[in-house]
């Protein structure tokens, strides 16, 4: 069973929602998260963090290199960024809130179209399509793969 973490970012204003995905690796892999305001105070270090569109997942190098064989990587060859774009640890959904604000955006759709069953799936399967778009077009690294990935 995969599971998620949710984790604040180093200056405290927002929290993360991580995904494990695969089984291999679990919050022991995670060193930090910075939002878009905390983002700007650390060194990017490319072996060990994961830049996402203002935020920055830091991944433990010592516990990523010694899961590297379950994930198909050489311990000399894994990053964080390798790591995060094979969802062994990622964010759940396309961007660090998106769990969130998923849910948030959902139910005020099943709210403005209540005892409109056709109506909320039109509108929900709108709401799907536009929301990878928008994803895609503010540049969150999940959604550029994705589109790359079926496009």
């Amino acid at each position: 069973m995969c599971q998620s973490y949710r984790k604040p970012c180093a200056c405290g204003q927002k929290t993360s929602e991580i995904f494990f995905g695969k089984m291999v690796l679990d919050e022991a892999a995670v060193r930090g998260v910075y939002c878009p305001e905390c983002s700007p105070t650390v060194d990017l270090d490319p072996k060990t963090m994961v830049p996402d569109n203002g935020w920055v997942l830091e991944l433990d190098a010592d516990v990523i290199a010694a899961f590297a064989p379950r994930m198909e990587m050489t311990s000399d060859d894994v990053t964080a960024e390798k790591v995060f774009d094979a969802d062994y640890v990622t964010w759940v959904g396309f961007s660090p809130e998106d769990n969130r604000t998923r849910s948030e955006e959902r139910a005020e759709i099943a709210k403005r179209f209540e005892g409109d069953l056709k109506g909320q799936f039109e509108a929900l399967k709108q709401w799907a399509l536009d929301r990878e778009s928008r994803f895609y077009s503010a540049g969150w690294r999940k959604a550029t793969q994705k589109k790359t990935q079926f496009h």
